[in-house]
């Protein structure tokens, strides 16, 4: 076996690996975590506690991927893209889908709480609309730059490194409750992203202003919608 076969190998194991622990401890947040933490705390202290759950799962499979790849955090950081230069019209079209995303997530509170205030500026809203912005920028090195990097090393193309973490990206935010309006959502909003990195050249810049500027301008309405969708 040469060491292209091997090199292909273990970066497919990696990938499998990064994602089973996506489904089994990043998955739940979209699951069976939000009925738990729904019925035991408030739905502030609830959707903070979600968010932290979020951000605590990243940050274990990042720790993985540094001790599987030998990789310190900065190295890692390098590889994925972090503060890298961009295409300018890559960044226009990132902090214009981020814009809309961030619309549309907050418009559809709408259905489920037709009362709120999604104009409140509160120290709830401030801190959640941090943490998500944290826990996306994680999401983004991992689905976006270490696993598409990875299959890059391995010479597959570019639009199949986009629909595999795609695919990635909507599985573990459906696989614990499956929907399929949220799989399509998840597969068309993992496309987007993963053609903005490359058109951004492989710099995270573009990818998260389309995804952690949608957060900052969401939270925490779009994740109160994961417990007032199940009725919480």
């Amino acid at each position: 076996m040469d060491n292209l076969e091997k090199d292909k190998k273990v970066v497919w194991r990696r990938i499998g690996i990064v994602a089973v622990l996506l489904v089994l401890i990043v998955g739940p947040n979209f699951g069976p975590l939000p009925n738990l933490l729904g019925q035991s705390f408030s739905i502030n202290n609830a959707v903070l506690l979600l968010l932290a759950s979020f951000i605590l799962g990243f940050s274990i499979i990042i720790a993985l991927i540094l001790k599987m790849s030998g990789m310190r955090l900065k190295e890692l950081l390098n590889f994925v893209g972090l503060g890298a230069p961009s295409r300018p019209w890559a960044n226009v079209v990132g902090a214009l889908l981020g814009l809309v995303w961030g619309m549309l997530f907050l418009s559809s509170i709408f259905q489920f709480d037709p009362n709120v205030n999604i104009a409140e500026i509160s120290g709830i809203r401030i801190l959640a609309a941090v943490i998500a912005a944290i826990g996306a920028l994680l999401e983004d090195v991992v689905t976006r730059g270490y696993v598409m990097n990875k299959l890059r090393d391995i010479d597959v193309p570019g639009w199949m490194q986009v629909v595999i973490g795609a695919v990635l990206f909507a599985l573990y935010h459906t696989v614990w409750g499956f929907n399929i309006y949220s799989f399509i959502f998840s597969i068309v909003y993992g496309l987007m992203l993963g053609g903005l990195y490359l058109w951004g050249k492989r710099s995270l810049t573009a990818v998260i202003l389309g995804h952690s500027l949608a957060v900052l301008i969401s939270e925490p309405f779009s994740t109160m919608m994961i417990f007032l969708s199940a009725g919480l």
